[in-house]
């Protein structure tokens, strides 16, 4: 019988970020498998196949910008397959569990990314029926007409998610709360990096420059405005940073936090040590986690590629605790974990200048971080692509 056609579904594709290159490392596993594969969405604003170094095919259906339009062109779409030679495709996020839910869609694998908890804009933790349940922490009330809408969201999201043949999540904690959310267990497969024998790795100074750097969307979520306020302060102490070792910090993303954290930085006397890069090329991308010192992700992530890609080239990394590669990632003097706010992240970068410097990176193993490769297998595996 004759392996069919796969098709990895998400909604939108605008950025280019860490589900864009999760599904560009599906893409490539299926490539070099020989298996004949489409990415499809309703709406995309970048070329995501030029990033492929292989033939990838990227399809927009481009329906009129509303849920039950978008639901029915999705429907429409599987219905019109005059082959029938899809095999059960593969929705990405949260999103996808909603159109899924909406158009009663069967037959599907769901990877879900981040859940409701991370995702700022999304309406369904409102539903009243999740009220002091599981989110403690949720935004502000939303009022009743605001409830109404999330409890509709919410029901439609656990449709779909209920719906899927099967469901996978990143990381044990995104599992649990799915579910706590609609009943279902997810099969838990960890991302991974790819790294090219031609990708340079970095070299740790004792002395000289040291350039920080983050690799994010610049929104409030991300706390960019904390490593401006934590290098700040050591900046203002008693022995300022610069004295001891010259420094920058290299911003790369953009976003609508962009102008306030330029602002900020001004404010805080840095502007001549933060570089706001914008959007990057991989090449540029590559030259500058060749040429950082030291990672830093004080966000709470669904998961944290960077992270990965950061160790990997033999840089330490700062995270917020609370993301989804601490879980396999709580190896000091590599790693280091903050909770708090700025005061901790301050510590957090002297404790790691100190293990530069001493030598103390150099006599210890760097982590073993997953691989992509293994992780598109494991992905082809549980959506039965065999």
């Amino acid at each position: 019988m004759t392996a069919g056609r796969i098709v990895i579904f998400v909604p939108a594709i605008h950025a280019f970020g860490g589900v864009e290159r999760q599904i560009l490392e599906l893409s490539r596993f299926l490539c070099a498998t020989g298996r004949t594969h489409t990415v499809l969405c309703f709406s995309c604003s970048i070329d995501l196949a030029a990033h492929a170094q292989w033939p990838m095919a990227v399809q927009s259906l481009d329906p009129p910008r509303n849920p039950f339009a978008e639901a029915r062109s999705l429907a429409r779409y599987f219905r019109e397959d005059a082959s029938g030679d899809i095999e059960a495709p593969l929705f990405f996020d949260l999103k996808g569990a909603f159109y899924a839910g909406l158009a009663a869609t069967r037959h599907f694998h769901l990877h879900l990314t981040d859940p409701p908890s991370l995702l700022p804009r999304d309406v369904s933790k409102h539903a009243f029926s999740l009220r002091n349940r599981c989110f403690e922490k949720a935004a502000p009330a939303a009022g009743w007409l605001g409830m109404l809408r999330g409890e509709v969201v919410h029901r439609i999201n656990k449709r779909g998610v209920n719906l899927a043949r099967s469901v996978i999540a990143t990381t044990n904690a995104i599992a649990d709360e799915i579910e706590a959310l609609y009943g279902r267990r997810a099969t838990v497969v960890r991302p991974g990096i790819t790294m090219s024998p031609t990708v340079r790795r970095a070299t740790h100074a004792k002395s000289g420059m040291i350039r920080f750097l983050s690799v994010s969307r610049l929104e409030s979520s991300k706390r960019i405005d904390w490593m401006l306020n934590a290098l700040a302060a050591l900046e203002q102490s008693d022995r300022p940073l610069s004295r001891r070792r010259p420094w920058a910090l290299d911003i790369v993303g953009d976003g609508p936090e962009a102008a306030h954290l330029r602002e900020l930085a001004s404010r805080l006397g840095l502007t001549d040590r933060v570089v706001f890069h914008g959007h990057v090329s991989d090449e540029m991308l590559d030259g500058l986690f060749t040429q950082a010192g030291l990672f830093l992700m004080p966000a709470i992530q669904g998961y944290g590629l960077p992270a990965l890609e950061s160790l990997a080239r033999g840089t330490p990394v700062i995270l917020h605790r609370q993301s989804g590669v601490s879980e396999i990632l709580n190896q000091p003097p590599w790693v280091e974990s903050i909770v708090e706010g700025p005061e901790e992240l301050a510590r957090a970068i002297e404790r790691m200048i100190g293990n530069i410097d001493s030598g103390l990176l150099e006599r210890q193993p760097k982590p073993v971080v997953p691989n992509a490769t293994e992780w598109a297998r494991q992905i082809a595996a549980v959506c039965e692509w065999a």
